[in-house]
Order: C-alpha cells, then structure tokens, then sequence
C-alpha cells in the first residue's frame, strides 16, 4: 500500500510538472541591410514597463567586421540630429570588432528605452545614421565598400501548455519620492496599509545630516505628535528603523494585522542652516496576471 502511495504521488508530481508552462528563447524574423565604413545603424529598441527588465538577445552577422552595443533611447535620438555627438554615446555591454556574435545585454527595470546599434568598425570619412528614426540604407552603397548586415532577434516567450494562465508577476513599485527641506520637527509619510503578510517595504534615503527612519504604526505616529519630546523613546518600539543614516536603503516586512503603518524620519542634531533630504518608499507588488494573487 505504501508503494503505490508513493507511486500514485509520484504520479501527481509528474503530472503537475506536465501542466507547467515552458518558456524559451525564440528566433523572430532576420532582417538584413548594407551600411558603409563608420555607418551607426539602430537595429532593435526596447520599451519597457518601469516593472520589467530589458533582455536583449539578437544574432548578429556581418560581413566586415561592426561594433555593437546599447544605448538610451534619448541619447540616441539626439545623436540623429546631431551626428557629431555619435562619438560621445554611452555604451553598455559593448562588443567590438565581430563578424558573427550572438548577442545578449541585461538590464535592471526601469521606464528607459534602450537601441540596440550596429557600427561599422571601418574608418569613415564622416558619421552616418541608419535605421530606427533614421532610414535604414539598403541600396547606393558602393559594393566594394559595402558591408551587408544580418540580425535575427530572439523574443522570450511561452513553447509549450501556452493555455494555462499565467502565474502573477510581482515588482517593486514606487510609492512615494520626495526632496524636502529638512526641519527640526519629523517627517511623516504615509499611511501604508499591508494586504498580505510579509508584505514587503523598501525605503532609500540621502540626507545631509544623520537622521532616524522608522516604520510605525499609526497609534505610534499619533503618540509622536502629541509627545515630541518622547520621540526617540517612541521610536525605539519599532521593529524596523535605522539610527544616524545619511544614505542607506533597507527593507521591512510587513504583516497584515499590523494594520496602517507610516514612515517617520526624524534628524538627530540641531538644524540651523538649510540641509535637503531625499526618500523613495516602494513595495513589492503584483504588476501582472493579478486576478489569482491573493
């Protein structure tokens, strides 16, 4: 009995494995074109969500050896318009000097559009702008000087059970950002009501002079109004603060019977010239396929 038991679980597992969806890169249609020496051809550009990481996956051949990197999508646009600013553009995940490479570059999430650029290694006698905003250059290019370009991008997407429904996706997302003068009285933000247990909260401060940040519940945030002079006392009953922080970033976990909390910052030393201070306050939350995320 106790074998079959195990056998029959065994079988369960399998087949849950069996229903989960596969993922996997998949190859979109090439493209080819012809740039000369010096041409900088944009050949892919991503615009993400600020939840979602770029992924960049593309299959480069060449016949003259190109240069390829990833720049922001503003630099980029500038530099159509002005091509003496292609010298200056700032690349991440530069490869240099290839004919055949398969390409990939990672980013954090963020809400910046990124161009994926093609150059020619070769020598030219002034800078040329193709494709994405400019037109690409398929024809009039000398066939000597001609370097003729394959890019076959790549897209993570679903292989295999594509009809089941997709998990919940979770983000960091900002819930609050503020500059502001600092001032001997405490600074609340708030309130943040948890919906689940282990919720999780990340503040990052920068500040110009040592502060206390804590994470209250409202009582508490009441008490600190009425009792100022109590404040260090009331604060230290937090079970998520920071003493004497001038840049930090930290998390708190958060419990949903902890009801409405808030953000209290409070400096520790006497103000007496104009001092700035700067928070971001976010939480993880569900940014996709939410309907079952609770």
């Amino acid at each position: 009995m106790r074998v079959l038991k195990l056998l029959l679980f065994g079988l369960i597992a399998v087949c849950a494995s069996a229903q989960q969806k596969t993922f996997d890169w998949v190859p979109q249609d090439p493209d080819s074109f012809r740039i000369g020496p010096g041409f900088h051809s944009g050949v892919a550009v991503y615009n993400p969500h600020g939840w979602e990481a770029v992924h960049v996956r593309l299959d480069i051949a060449a016949r003259e050896p190109v240069t390829v990197g990833v720049v922001r999508l503003e630099d980029w646009n500038n530099a159509i318009r002005n091509p003496e600013q292609l010298s200056r553009l700032d690349y991440a995940c530069l490869t240099e000097g290839v004919t055949h490479v398969s390409y990939s570059c990672n980013f954090y999430a963020s809400n910046t559009s990124r161009v994926v650029v093609v150059r020619d290694s070769r020598h030219g006698e002034r800078p040329v702008v193709t494709g994405i905003a400019a037109p690409f250059v398929r024809y009039g290019i000398n066939e000597f000087f001609a370097n003729d370009v394959r890019v076959t991008p790549y897209r993570w997407t679903c292989t295999s059970n594509c009809d089941l429904p997709d998990p919940p996706q979770f983000a960091w997302v900002t819930l609050r950002k503020e500059k502001y003068e600092i001032t001997p009285a405490f600074k609340s933000y708030g309130p943040f009501t948890p919906e689940r247990d282990d919720d999780k909260m990340r503040i990052s401060v920068k500040v110009q002079v040592p502060m206390t940040v804590a994470v209250v519940s409202s009582s508490m945030a009441d008490e600190l109004y009425a009792h100022r002079d109590q404040a260090h006392e009331i604060l230290s009953r937090s079970t998520c603060k920071q003493y004497g922080i001038q840049s930090s970033t930290f998390d708190c976990t958060l419990k949903k019977d902890d009801g409405a909390m808030q953000v209290v910052l409070l400096p520790e030393v006497e103000i007496k010239k104009k001092k700035k201070a700067e928070i971001t306050i976010s939480t993880v939350q569900c940014v996709a396929n939410c309907e079952d995320s609770h």
